[in-house]
């Protein structure tokens, strides 16, 4: 039995990181950035009718650039991801795809995903 004194220590690590930046090269804050798992290869798109894109891809995790333009995600599972970015006050965006792996002693390879935003 776990008693209140007995400590689990939790590691997370950064899986995905980058800079959102805009079309003149400074840090853009607040802009909303969007993980999304993209499916493995040789799975159908559409395998039956009716399959909602949301389940083919699902969302991994959302979050806000810092005030650096900085913006991270911990833990994501091993795959390919689509890093896509959105900044509602420009109207600007960017995406990128990057692949997440682990290291032989089971440590995340972190993937960059440095983004600049533009029009289209």
């Amino acid at each position: 039995m776990s008693h209140w004194s007995d400590w689990e220590i939790t590691r997370h690590q950064v899986a995905v990181a980058g800079c959102v930046v805009d079309e003149s090269d400074k840090p853009v804050a607040g802009a909303q950035v969007t993980l999304t798992l993209l499916p493995k290869e040789g799975r159908p798109k559409s395998s039956r009718e009716g399959t909602d894109q949301q389940e083919l891809n699902p969302r991994y995790g959302q979050t806000f650039t810092k005030g650096d333009g900085i913006f991270f995600f911990l833990d994501a599972p091993a795959g390919e991801y689509s890093v896509e970015c959105v900044n509602s006050r420009s109207g600007l965006h960017a995406n990128k795809t990057v692949s997440v792996s682990r290291k032989q002693d089971g440590t995340i390879k972190r993937a960059i995903a440095d983004l600049k935003l533009s029009k289209a």
